[in-house]
């Protein structure tokens, strides 16, 4: 189990101060094996895993911070809310038109 309130937990794997594709690069090149924080080990177990990465994908954007509790918007639900809009405008406007 990963607590993502953890102040020890971070995504800056390369400690510039935001957690961005830089950081998920070096998960991805530990990934699968035993490493440190600056390997992609997020929550400090000394293995770079899913675990870590679900803590990258909770920080993206951000500065590390201990709080990786805050709602991350779906992509995928923003983009069906856009095509709904636009396929009701486009029914409207046929309709009427």
């Amino acid at each position: 189990v990963v607590y993502l309130d953890d102040p020890h937990i971070g995504a800056d794997f390369n400690h510039d101060g935001i957690v961005d594709g830089d950081d998920f690069l070096i998960w991805q090149s530990g990934f699968g094996s035993p490493g440190g924080h600056d390997d992609g080990d997020a929550n400090f177990d000394d293995f770079v895993d899913g675990d870590d990465f679900l803590i990258w994908q909770a920080q993206f954007g951000g500065p590390p911070s201990g709080d990786g509790s805050a709602a991350v918007p779906e992509p995928s639900a923003s983009l069906l809310l856009l095509l709904g809009v636009v396929s009701f405008l486009a029914r409207t406007r046929r309709a009427n038109g």
